[in-house]
């Protein structure tokens, strides 16, 4: 997938996709891949209706192809999925870096659990969208703000610095736009 770069204007250097075809959201999901007649285990830490960065040790070729499993809201989701990108080397120091893994577009999926990953997505980005709101507010109803990143993160840390930080990363790393559906 190609993607037009954008200049960054903060003065880091970083170039940003212009515009990306599906909108991801940050996630934390058990996974396994198929490669080399192998499962191999991996975390799904990035996922959009058109495909996912898995976080995991084992290298990969580029352009590889790969059937990967997954839980989605206790739903299971298959797909063949191609290796567009890896990243190789040191675990990330901040939010803007990928730890070792790699990126794969999904090729095939029954149509069910596209949409099931599409409104997996959608909902995500809602409660983002929604904790930034309420975060915004003068008065926060900090037991809403739990709630609601309960829905997002079971399990997660809920400190009110935590959320903050995290709602602060997703908003800027994902640059969240607009959602039609």
């Amino acid at each position: 997938m190609k993607k037009s770069g954008i200049s960054d204007t903060s003065g880091q250097g970083r170039n940003w996709p212009a515009e990306r075809r599906f909108q991801r959201i940050g996630c934390d999901l058990n996974a396994r891949f198929l490669y080399q007649d192998q499962w191999r285990p991996a975390k799904i830490i990035t996922l959009s209706g058109g495909g996912a960065f898995l976080a995991c040790k084992r290298r990969v070729k580029n352009n590889q192809v790969i059937y990967l499993e997954f839980d989605l809201d206790d739903q299971p989701i298959s797909a063949i999925s191609r290796v567009v990108w890896k990243k190789n080397g040191a675990p990330p120091n901040n939010h803007f870096s990928y730890p070792p893994g790699f990126a794969v577009e999904f090729e095939s999926m029954e149509g069910k659990e596209r949409v099931s990953v599409n409104q997996y997505v959608i909902k995500s980005l809602r409660i983002i969208r929604a904790l930034q709101h309420e975060l915004d507010q003068s008065r926060p109803d900090y037991e809403k703000i739990k709630n609601l990143y309960l829905a997002l993160r079971p399990g997660d840390s809920l400190r009110i610095s935590h959320i903050r930080k995290i709602v602060r990363q997703e908003s800027r790393h994902f640059r969240l736009r607009k959602i039609d559906a």
